[in-house]
Order: C-alpha cells, then structure tokens, then sequence
C-alpha cells in the first residue's frame, strides 16, 4: 500500500472576531478579571541576600565536597598557573609595564573574583586584548623617569592602575544599576571581528621584539601600516639572532600543538606546560652562555622579588583615562562573560550577569590597589581549568597560592630570560585569533548583515584604532537592529489547493489567488517610522495590473485560466509586531484609500495587543476583522454574488477547512 498524508476534517461557522467574543462570552474590558497574581516567593532574609552577593559562601564554606573535590581543583590549578607565569609575563609586555605586572593579575583579581564570581570555571587574569588597549592608554599618559622623579609625572604603572580603577569602578556602577545584560551589545559577530582585528595589532607590536629592530611603537590611527613602514625603512638594524630564536620558539610551539599536543596530552592527567617549558629551557641555556651579551639580545633585565606593595592610584588622572576605561570596562565584561556564558551552557549550571560585574569590578579596584591591569577571562587558562578537572574556583585559589610562591622566590631567576621568548609565546597563543579571518567567508554566505559588521569592525580597528573602530562597529550592528526592526515585508498569498492554508505566491508554486480576492500578509511593526513604506508597498500589491488575480487551479481537478479584477481585499496581520498611533492613522488612510476605489476591505488574525488600538482609528470602524484568512475569504465567497461553481464551492454556513 502506498502511504497516504493523513487527513484533517473540521466542520464550524464563519466567525467574525465580534462574534467570536460574543459567542464564548469574552467581557469587556473593563470587566475582564485581573491576571493571575504570580506565586507567591518567600520573603528573604539578610542571610540569603549575603549568600547571594557572596557565593563562596554557599559552595566553599558550607557545601564543598573535600574528598571529592579538592583533588581535581588542586591539578587544575596547578594547571592554570603554569600557564599563568608564562603568559603573566609576556602580555605584560603589551602592557608596556614590567614582567611582574602580570603575575600579580593572577592573584588579586582571582582571589576576589573566586569569592564572588558565579562562574566555576573562567580563569581570570592577563588578557592581550585588555593589556594592548591598557598598553595604549599608558604610552599616552606615562612619563619617560616618572618611576625615580614623581615630579617629572606619572610612571606607567600609575596609569595603568589608575585604568584599572575606573574600569572597575564603571563595572560597579553597571551592577548597581543591574546592567549586566549590556554585554549584548557587543555581537559575537562583533566581538569575533574585533578579537581578529586586535590580534593582527599585537602581532605588528611585537615585531621590534620578535625581529630586534630598533623602532618605536607606534599608536593610534593607521597603527599597523605605519608599523610595517618602520620596519621595511629599519630593516637594516635587524638583530639576527634574536630572529633566529623567535623563530625556533614558534617554529617548536606550533609543532608541539600541531602534531604533539593531542597524543601527549591524553596520556597524562594534566596538559603538558610546553610554554613554560620552552620559557624554562630558555633562561637555562642564557644563564649558563654569554650568547645574549653577545650578540646585544634584549632580556627580562630586573624582577623584583615579593608582592606589590599597596598603592592608591592617582585620582588626578581618572577624567583624563575615564573614556579609554570605560571602553575597556565593556570589552572586558562582554568578553568574560562570552566564556563563562559558553562554559556554563556545556556543563549545565546558571549565571547571574549581574552578579559577575560586582565580582570583576570589585576584582579590578582592588587588583588597582597592587600595581595590577584590567583583567579579563583568558580561552586558554580557562579551557585548561575546565578540561583538567576543575570542579570550582579552588581551582583559581590553587593556581593564585602557586603564583605567590613565584612571586616571593622563583620570579627572579627569569632575568636572564630574552624578551623575544615571550613574543613568540603571544603570536602563538593569538593563531586562533589571527585565523578567525578564515571564517568570513562562512560569515558572509550566512548573514550578509553579520558579514558586514564583521569586516567593518575587523577593517576599522586595523585601520584607524581599537576604539574608534570598536564603535564604528557597535554602532554599525545597533543601526542594522534597528533598520530590520522598522522595516516591514509586504507579501501576496495564495491558498494551497484543497486546504485553508495560505502562503506566499513566490515561495509556493503550487498556490494560487483566490479568485476576485487579493491576499495580502503584512509582517513587521507599523510605527511612525516606517509607515510611508507600509502603504507603498500596499498600494504596489494592491493595485498591481488595476488588481488583478490570475485564476489557475480551482479544487485540484478542474484547471482554469483567466483574469479576473479582484473586489476584496484581505490583509493578514498575523504577524504584525506592534502598532502605534502613527501607524493606526496611515493603516486607517490605506483602508479608506481602498474602499474608495471599491474594495471590501477585512481584516484578519489582528493580534490581541494591537487589536483594541487598531479599531479605535476613526478609519477602520466600518471594516470587518475575522480570526483568520481562512474566515474571511468564505465570508466573501459567501457573500458575493459573482461566485461561479464552476470555479469554487459554494460555501455553506457551516465550512469545512478544505475550502
């Protein structure tokens, strides 16, 4: 037996909306019963608002399984500092501040964000977006000997902290204001297009460490063309051993996570530190030569040994970085909660947005008082956190106990250590980011809008600067949302032969037009923005060939040809999204434009919220509304005396939906 499409036959009325509320005894109203009341949530107490605001206190004080746990947390911290002494002191670096900057990010905001934080997973701490765009603030405002004469003006890390402050104080005031959703300003689109373009300005700012070439760093607009101009006129005064060890240490990372990664990680219980171990090796072997000195290599120079020591940041400078900080507050924030928001959905357990500003915000003022930069979630720790084993933020804990054991005595024995080194672990660590350019094409073929704000804001950071080209981007993916929110989509429909389905002409071939009637579905809001746009586009499709429909199919057996000039038209407003004064009055003008051109004009599927507004317009009180198309076109058919049997059905006061 060949399978047959199942069959559904219902017998009722044609209902008009009046009738519809008449008959199922809807009140007015004024009348109507208020909505149900929601539950009701038990009052909370001053307890509960301190576990919420710290909750540490939940799964580390009271709830943390020790024997189950501990261990797990314990390796993937060990984990995540061998990352973190690395990376600490190479993204530093782009912070234009000293090596052991990094390494205090990754105690003081860790500690503070492991006690507040809802995330059990992200890593916080160096970040090279967040160090680059600290990077450029400090060169701006920093003074060349302001470290050993505080007269001369503020030394780098001064600026730096003082960033860090108002970063965190702005991530603050987002709390209090419970702003945590604006992090859906920044796109993913957005935000993949502006890590992209970010990567490619840190690779070009490394390359004076990477090559050894004797140029000044440059910033601001057309950064990384004039960058690459420097070092085609430097070229001459490359250093060609320092080339030579930047190239080893890439060439020996790339193949370690090429071809070695996997197949060695996966018969340990912990990834295999390859940075630190090249780091390591590296300071060995020019501690114990002199090929440094000879052939004139920049190295780490000085370390100091110990914790940073406590430092109000000077509040004079906090107006003159506020714009520069609070751009950095957002990247920061969208950025973080990007991954904790990815994490967290794999592994199935909440977030509050909220209550991760309070945690990196205050993470930020206090990491401002220890000489520390913005810190934000790195993809690398925190994919080493998660995959390792790590149950909760002891992780972190862990990881910042083994940092402050550096710090106090192992810091020092990487003087020696040459700064291409570390170069070359950042343009590493930024391959990921560098061929996200890659995925443009699969970007553009999907959503030309999405393509679009991605290559702009991926062209303007490179072109012009992170800023300018971080708001270029915002504020071209903000004017595409609100281009799509007033546009609105005019569509003819045509009924799919033996059901009461309607859908559009050009999508289905085998609909047809109803004869003597024009189906029109309009989609969108109608606001005062777009409402000129509205009635063009009903007058084109209303009007089109003096409103004709072209007659082809009838009931499936008999074909018939012909045109016919329609006398009604029915808009369907199923899927209208909202309506206000301005649009009721142009769609009130439309309706009288037509019926004055003698059309019966119906309305049908009017959504509950714009209904009432709707038939309030002086316009449209003369005009019938119907639940569905359906109902409208057999309340015609009925009613019209031009219905020829051979074409349709008569229609009998009950209707089966087959017409």
């Amino acid at each position: 037996m060949m399978d047959r499409q199942p069959e559904i036959n219902t017998q009722r009325h044609v209902y008009q909306v009046d009738a519809l509320s008449a008959n199922n005894n809807i009140p007015a109203e004024a009348t109507r019963r208020p909505a149900a009341k929601k539950p009701h949530k038990k009052k909370r107490t001053c307890a509960d608002y301190v576990k919420k605001t710290i909750p540490s206190i939940d799964w580390l004080f009271l709830n943390y399984r020790w024997s189950k746990d501990f261990a797990e947390d314990t390796m993937a911290g060990i984990a995540v500092a061998v990352l973190n002494i690395p990376q600490g002191m190479a993204y530093s670096i782009l912070g234009n501040v000293e090596p052991t900057v990094g390494l205090y990010m990754a105690v003081f905001p860790v500690l503070v964000y492991s006690l507040l934080g809802t995330s059990r997973h992200i890593s916080l701490g160096v970040l090279s977006v967040l160090c680059l765009m600290t990077g450029k603030v400090v060169t701006t405002y920093a003074t060349d000997g302001a470290e050993d004469d505080p007269t001369l003006g503020y030394s780098a890390i001064q600026v730096a902290t003082a960033v860090t402050m108002v970063a965190g104080l702005v991530q603050l005031v987002m709390y209090v204001f419970r702003l945590g959703l604006l992090c859906t300003v920044l796109s993913e689109t957005l935000v993949s297009g502006f890590t992209a373009s970010v990567a490619v300005i840190v690779l070009t700012s490394q390359l004076k460490e990477l090559l050894g070439v004797d140029v000044a760093r440059r910033h601001g607009m057309m950064q990384v063309p004039n960058t690459f101009y420097d070092f085609a006129d430097r070229f001459h005064t490359i250093n060609w051993a320092t080339t030579a060890v930047s190239i080893t240490t890439v060439t020996i990372l790339l193949v370690y996570n090429k071809y070695l990664k996997e197949r060695i990680n996966s018969r340990l219980c912990m990834p295999l530190p390859i940075e630190l171990i090249v780091t390591v090796f590296a300071t060995v072997l020019f501690q114990v030569t002199t090929i440094a000195q000879d052939y004139n290599m920049v190295q780490m120079g000085e370390i100091k040994a110990g914790l940073p020591a406590f430092e109000v940041p000077p509040v004079k400078l906090f107006s003159a970085v506020f714009v520069d900080a609070c751009v950095i507050a957002l990247v920061a924030y969208s950025i973080t909660m990007s991954l904790a928001l990815l994490v967290s959905e794999k592994l199935k357990y909440p977030l509050d947005t909220n209550q991760e500003l309070l945690a990196q915000g205050l993470g930020n003022v206090v990491g401002s008082f220890f000489s520390c930069l913005p810190s934000g979630a790195s993809p690398s720790r925190s994919a080493s956190q998660q995959t390792v084993g790590g149950k909760t933020q002891m992780a972190s804990i862990v990881s910042a106990a083994i940092i402050v054991v550096v710090l106090l005595w192992i810091g020092v024995v990487f003087e020696p250590l040459p700064r291409c080194v570390l170069s070359s672990i950042i343009v590493v660590a930024l391959k990921g980011l560098l061929m996200q350019v890659l995925n443009f094409p699969e970007i553009w073929r999907k959503s030309k809008t999405d393509g679009t704000v991605w290559i702009v804001t991926y062209l303007t950071v490179i072109i012009l600067d992170i800023d300018s080209g971080l708001l270029i981007g915002v504020v071209v993916s903000l004017l595409f949302v609100f281009v799509k929110g007033v546009l609105n989509e005019v569509h003819v429909l045509g009924r799919l032969p033996n059901t009461d389905l309607y859908v559009r002409l050009d999508l289905y071939g085998d609909a047809v037009e109803i004869p003597d009637v024009k189906i029109v579905r309009y989609a969108g809001s109608l606001n005062v923005i777009n409402r000129y746009m509205f009635k063009r586009k009903l007058i084109e499709v209303t009007r089109d060939d003096d409103a004709t429909v072209t007659v082809t199919v009838v009931d499936g057996k008999n074909p018939t040809g012909g045109r016919r000039p329609a006398q009604c038209v029915v808009v369907d407003m199923a899927a209208l999204q909202y309506a206000d004064a301005a649009g009721a009055k142009m769609l009130s003008e439309s309706i009288e434009s037509l019926v004055s051109d003698g059309f019966n004009v119906y309305l049908a599927a009017v959504p509950d919220s714009s209904l009432e507004f709707i038939r309030g317009s002086n316009g449209v009180k003369a005009v019938r509304f119907f639940p569905t198309v359906h109902d409208a076109v057999v309340y015609h058919q009925c009613s019209s005396k031009k219905i020829q049997d051979s074409m349709y059905d008569t229609q009998p006061s009950k209707t089966p939906n087959g017409l």
